[in-house]
């Protein structure tokens, strides 16, 4: 029996990995769950609870993050991530690691990994980003890994292009479309109670990160986001919170100010996957520069306004509009895609993902001397 090791450092990995861990615990025992990251993090809505509520087994919590963030910490968090794994991994012994994404620590997960000569499976490689940090990690962690899921074939024949072999590269498509296909969404009236909102106008769900190659330009970003938003009447709008992630620190305070300012205005440091998708599925809007906003609002065929490069790249379903930072782009984005009405299935969703996923990681004969295919 393989013991297999999965990493999760926040809620956006997690909420994606969830159905992963469970389908490889009904099958494996000797499945083990590291979480670190924002995940212990109070000023990011602790999610730690929500695994706790979803009863995931061998659990081992390990902190890295501090209060502040600022770009000199991102060297420390990624060291701290390398010894964390490394010893976790010691300890462990894991047959497997499996990890998702593009974040700072998971590198540092998948570093460790590397040296400890533990084979990597990796979710969502060959996706593109091409305004943030993500991208370069994403590619990077592709090389270190030896088994493969990204969620659409143009990502599959990416990874193949960065020289990996195809036969260690598997598309069962795209976990956050099949968590929402058996998510039982909740009722408006359920979510009132829930939030203590009364959600008697139309609804827009905003979550904006801080773009990572674009130094010192958040404060600004925000800024006219909010002055949008300001510009519209009869509206409930519902922001969740930043990744933690240099200059988050400076869209939060221009949030809370907003908050002061305007009426039917809520923040949320973590709403939980429940209860953010339910309001996904009613939302008149969605609004920012989520990964949510492009990989999960086709399943509702919710109205999307992308804003910026921090998710230039990925594939957009005709439900989402792109559009630049200032305020007349975002206002002609918004006049644009009210008047669509046009839904198309999710791209990315399949049949059976996660247990897929799980038997694939259980099965595949690991080999750590890879070639580099040449195409």
């Amino acid at each position: 029996m393989k013991k297999i090791l999965f990493i999760s450092s926040s809620r956006a990995d997690y909420g994606l990995l969830k159905n992963v861990i469970i389908e490889t615990q009904k099958l494996n025992r000797e499945t083990y769950l590291l979480v670190t990251g924002s995940h212990l993090s109070r000023e990011f809505g602790k999610t730690f609870s929500e695994i706790r509520k979803d009863k995931i087994k061998n659990i081992i919590k390990k902190k890295i993050l501090d209060k502040n963030f600022k770009d000199s910490n991102v060297s420390n968090y990624l060291i701290k991530s390398i010894k964390i794994t490394r010893d976790v991994i010691k300890k462990v012994k894991p047959d497997v690691c499996v990890i998702l994404g593009d974040r700072y620590e998971i590198l540092g997960s998948a570093i460790a990994s590397m040296i400890s000569r533990i084979p990597i499976a990796h979710i969502h490689g060959g996706e593109l980003t091409l305004g943030a940090l993500d991208d370069s990690i994403r590619h990077s962690i592709t090389k270190f890994s030896h088994l493969h899921f990204p969620i659409h074939d143009q990502y599959k024949k990416r990874i193949i292009q960065l020289g990996e072999n195809p036969k260690s590269i598997f598309n069962f498509g795209g976990l956050g479309a099949y968590s929402i296909s058996k998510t039982k969404v909740l009722k408006k009236e359920d979510l009132e109670k829930i939030l203590k909102i009364k959600l008697n106008q139309k609804i827009i769900l905003a979550t904006f990160h801080p773009v990572t190659l674009e130094k010192y330009q958040s404060g600004n970003q925000i800024k006219n986001l909010i002055k949008f938003l300001n510009s519209l009447n009869n509206y409930i709008i519902i922001f969740t919170s930043p990744n933690f992630d240099n200059e988050t620190q400076v869209i939060k305070k221009e949030l809370i100010k907003f908050l002061k300012k305007k009426e039917n205005i809520y923040y949320f440091d973590s709403l939980g996957s429940q209860i953010y998708i339910s309001l996904m599925k009613i939302a008149y809007l969605v609004i920012g520069n989520s990964s949510s906003g492009v990989l999960e609002t086709p399943s509702f065929g919710t109205k999307t306004i992308n804003i910026g490069n921090r998710q230039h790249g990925r594939i957009i379903s005709p439900n989402i509009i792109n559009c630049d930072y200032d305020f007349n782009s975002i206002k002609k984005a918004f006049n644009k895609i009210i008047k669509r009405s046009k839904k198309v299935p999710n791209p990315f969703l399949k049949k059976n993902t996660p247990n897929k996923i799980a038997k694939k990681i259980l099965n595949f004969k690991y080999d750590l001397k890879k070639n580099f295919y040449d195409i």
